[in-house]
C-alpha cells in the first residue's frame, strides 16, 4: 500500500463520522430546498430528508461499522496543592468541538464584514417579480424610502430600506452562512486537496454575497450594471434562488463526501464475498 493511500485512509478514519454526507449534508440540502417549493413539495422534501437521515445512519453502520474514540484519560489522585500543573481530566475536556470552533470563527468574521459593507452602499430598488421569464433591474433610490419602517442604521442616523432591498439582503445572508460553513469545514479538515470542493463552494457562495453587497455601488441611475453582474442578478436579489443554490451546494457536498468515504474504505466485505 502506498504512503498516499495510507494517509488518505487515516484521514477518512479520523473524520469518519462527519464524512457521512448522506446523513448530514444531503438532508440539510433537502431541508433548504424544501423552502423554495410549494406546500406539497416542501412536505415531500422534508419527509425525504428525515428518511435519508434514518436510512443513512443504518447504512453506514452496517456497511462500514463504527469508529470508536479513544477512551478518556483515567482520573489520577492529585492533591489540591500539587505543583504538578492542571489535573489530567481537565486537560482532556474539550469545551468546544473543532468543527463548531472553526464554523463560529469563520461565520463571525464573515458576518462582521458583511454587516460593515451593508451599511455603506446606498439604498436601491429591485424591479421585477421573482417568477420565471422576468429579469430584475436595480435602480438607485432618488429619495429615502417612505414605506414600512424597515430600518438601515448609519452612524449619523437611520434610513428606511425598501422591501425589495431587504429580500436581497436575506439572499446575501444565506450565502454568507452557507459559505462560512463550507469554509470552516475546509479549514477543519486540514485544507486537504481532497476537500477542495468545500473551498470551491465557499468561494462561490461568499463571492455571490460580496457581489450582492456591492450592487449599490455598481448600479447606475438608469439601472445599467456590468453585463457579468447583470447575468447573475436574479441569484443576488431573490431569496428563492439563494435557497436553491445553497441547498444544491449542500446536497453536492454530501454526495462528494460520501464518494470519498466509499473510495477510501472500498467495498464492504459482505459484497466482496458475494
Amino acid at each position: 500500500m502506498e504512503t498516499r493511500d495510507l494517509d488518505r485512509i487515516r484521514f477518512v478514519t479520523r473524520h469518519f463520522n462527519d464524512l457521512q454526507g448522506l446523513q448530514y449534508w444531503a438532508p440539510l440540502g433537502l431541508i433548504t430546498l424544501a423552502w423554495t417549493g410549494t406546500t406539497l413539495l416542501r412536505a415531500v422534501l422534508l419527509l425525504g430528508a428525515l428518511l435519508l437521515i434514518l436510512g443513512a445512519r443504518r447504512y453506514y453502520r452496517n456497511t462500514f461499522g463504527e469508529v470508536e474514540h479513544e477512551p478518556a484519560t483515567e482520573l489520577q489522585p492529585v492533591s489540591v496543592f500539587s505543583p504538578a500543573g492542571p489535573m489530567p481530566q481537565l486537560q482532556d475536556v474539550e469545551q468546544v468541538t473543532p468543527i463548531l470552533r472553526h464554523f463560529l470563527v469563520t461565520v463571525a468574521l464573515a458576518v462582521v464584514l458583511f454587516s460593515f459593507f451593508q451599511a455603506i452602499p446606498p439604498n436601491f430598488l429591485v424591479q421585477g417579480g421573482e417568477s420565471p421569464g422576468q429579469h430584475p433591474r436595480i435602480l438607485l433610490e432618488p429619495a429615502p424610502y417612505l414605506g414600512p419602517p424597515i430600518m438601515k442604521f448609519y452612524p449619523n442616523g437611520a434610513e428606511s430600506r425598501s422591501p425589495s432591498m431587504v429580500k436581497a439582503v436575506v439572499a446575501q445572508t444565506m450565502y454568507v452562512l452557507y459559505g462560512s460553513l463550507f469554509l470552516g469545514l475546509w479549514l477543519w479538515r486540514e485544507r486537504r486537496r481532497s476537500q477542495s470542493h468545500h473551498l470551491a463552494l465557499a468561494v462561490l457562495l461568499l463571492g455571490l454575497s460580496a457581489l450582492g453587497t456591492s450592487l449599490g455601488y455598481l448600479a447606475r441611475k438608469d439601472g445599467e450594471i456590468p453585463p457579468f453582474i447583470d447575468s447573475l442578478l436574479p441569484a443576488l436579489v431573490y431569496p428563492g434562488l439563494a435557497l436553491l443554490l445553497c441547498g444544491s451546494s449542500a446536497v453536492l457536498a454530501g454526495l462528494l463526501d460520501h464518494w470519498q468515504l466509499v473510495r477510501a474504505l472500498g467495498r464492504p466485505v459482505a459484497q466482496e464475498e458475494d
